[in-house]
């Protein structure tokens, strides 16, 4: 039988108190692959229209919800030998678009799982790289922005 993994039964046996939003370790899956020397995700946003509309004689006006957007978020990572993102982005720059299955895993102060975001019908919209100075020591990063169609916590 599984463990259920819940904050109950972290408290006491981590610094944060069974809290993962506060231990800050996180870790980056696509199609179930671990990507290394992710540093930071940022902008994730899943929304939807606002649709307006009157009903009969109420003079309110009422809303409900629309047509969802697809969302995005944005993945940066060292860059060193490795040209997956870059290569994912020519697929669909060169008219093939590859949809994959991305999870951000949150992780506990022993390294263990404690949540899972996870996003489908992904594809690469953007990559950039970061800007090399010969001033700065310190490795080159690419920053690669996903659209995304769907989002689940787990």
């Amino acid at each position: 039988m599984a463990n259920k993994f819940n904050r109950e039964t972290l408290k006491g046996l981590t610094k944060t108190n069974g809290d993962h939003f506060l231990s800050n370790k996180f870790g980056l899956e696509i199609d179930g692959v671990i990507v290394n020397g992710v540093h930071k995700v940022d902008g994730v946003e899943f929304e939807c229209e606002v649709v307006e509309y009157n009903d009969g004689d109420d003079i309110q006006t009422h809303c409900r919800p629309g047509l969802f957007r697809p969302g995005r978020i944005v993945v940066e990572r060292d860059q060193g030998n490795d040209k997956a993102f870059f290569t994912w982005r020519k697929e669909v720059v060169d008219g093939k678009t590859d949809r994959r299955s991305i999870s951000i895993t949150f992780h506990n102060d022993k390294g263990d799982e404690a949540k899972r975001i996870n996003f489908f019908h992904c594809f690469p919209t953007r990559w950039t790289r970061s800007t090399m100075s010969s001033h700065e020591s310190g490795i080159a990063r690419e920053i690669l922005e996903i659209g995304f169609e769907e989002m689940k916590m787990g």
